[in-house]
């Protein structure tokens, strides 16, 4: 965060990465769901499907054509030999947590999420997580080789994993095995992962009882992350700013939002702040602006994200990941109401999620 001489936060910036996640997940079910495996590894590069692996096709296969026409066919021949390995030490996993937890019917989940990331500067980030039913079972701590366990059950397969040597084993392979298909995921991609697609931006208002509620709405942009902020006389409200999560459109494009509420009387006082890799400057919109950004003036440099008030992360990264997960959820929608429950499929970040930043690079 860059401070202004009078002590006022200016902006939040954001760092380039590029990023390899791998998610897997085993949902176990009283009976037979047709179209939906026990078992499912989906991997994702800047949120575009590379390859996918289920316990119904017992295959993995390409999802991209710059997947299959640079991975040779052993690739896929060893990756489904490994996701079927996976598979049957997820059920056993599975089978040892329900026990633990004391739990028999109904819908229970095992997920495993890990990574590496590429920074700017060199550094490598990476991390190791399990979770059951959605909440963190064990996380890797790196720096002490050691696993942290959520609770009294998880605390017995962190010794024994520990006893085993994973910690050392996760370890090297977050910081060589991933690191190297991540630079080779990259140039495989590059024309479509490194191309820049400018936001369409809009601010909208809705006032009731003297409070007005402004949303910022950035529409069309790639690749995925963006920094959306509410400005108030040039000073970033970081507290008062609601964000909703970035999605994807049905053409590989995003879009994201942003809502601050104000008096209706100081409307003018507030301006929406865009920043994208596409876009070589910050853009500034108000009420009633809208198209692409018209750069309004330039604040830098750029500094790397800080965590205020809750705010999610600003990385603009090319990630990998594996996994889908199926959730009830309640939606926010853009005026700041609850949409309700929905069934929704997305990609999750296990909550307590601690990556670890090795610095210097390989």
């Amino acid at each position: 965060m860059v401070r202004n001489a009078a002590g006022g936060a200016l902006y939040v910036g954001f760092v380039t990465i590029h990023t390899c996640r791998k998610h897997t997940e085993l949902i176990a079910k009283q009976e037979p769901s047709p179209g939906l495996p026990a078992f499912v590894a989906v991997g994702y590069v800047d949120g575009e499907t590379i390859s996918r692996y289920d316990s119904e096709t017992q295959r993995k296969v390409p999802r991209t054509g710059w997947m299959k026409a640079n991975v040779e066919q052993q690739y896929w021949d060893r990756q489904t030999e490994t996701c079927q390995n996976r598979q049957q030490i997820f059920f056993m996993n599975l089978d040892m947590a329900q026990k633990r937890y004391n739990h028999s019917g109904g819908y229970h989940t095992w997920q495993s999420m890990y990574g590496c990331d590429l920074l700017e500067d060199g550094g490598i980030w990476g991390f190791y997580q399990e979770a059951y039913n959605g909440r963190d079972f064990l996380t890797l701590d790196k720096d002490m080789l050691t696993f942290t366990a959520a609770d009294a059950a998880a605390e017995i397969t962190k010794r024994e994993r520990e006893a085993a040597g994973e910690p050392e084993r996760w370890k090297h392979y977050l910081e060589n095995t991933c690191v190297e298909w991540l630079r080779k995921y990259v140039e495989y991609g590059k024309a479509t992962l490194e191309r820049r697609e400018r936001p369409t931006v809009r601010v909208s208002g809705k006032e009731s009882h003297g409070l007005l509620t402004l949303s910022c709405r950035a529409h069309g942009f790639y690749p995925r992350s963006i920094a959306i902020n509410w400005l108030r006389k040039g000073r970033v409200q970081a507290q008062e700013t609601k964000w909703g999560s970035t999605v994807p459109n049905s053409d590989g494009t995003y879009h994201a939002w942003a809502s601050i509420e104000a008096f209706a009387t100081e409307k003018d006082e507030y301006q929406c702040r865009v920043e994208h890799a596409s876009l070589p400057e910050p853009g500034l919109f108000s009420w009633g602006e809208r198209g692409r950004p018209e750069v309004t003036y330039f604040i830098g440099p750029i500094a790397i994200y800080a965590i205020v008030g809750g705010m999610p992360p600003l990385f603009t990264y090319h990630y990998a990941a594996k996994g889908v997960i199926f959730n009830m959820v309640s939606r926010d929608n853009e005026a700041g109401g609850t949409i309700g429950q929905q069934l929704v499929c997305e990609q999750q970040l296990f909550f307590g999620m601690q990556p670890f930043v090795v610095r210097g690079g390989p």
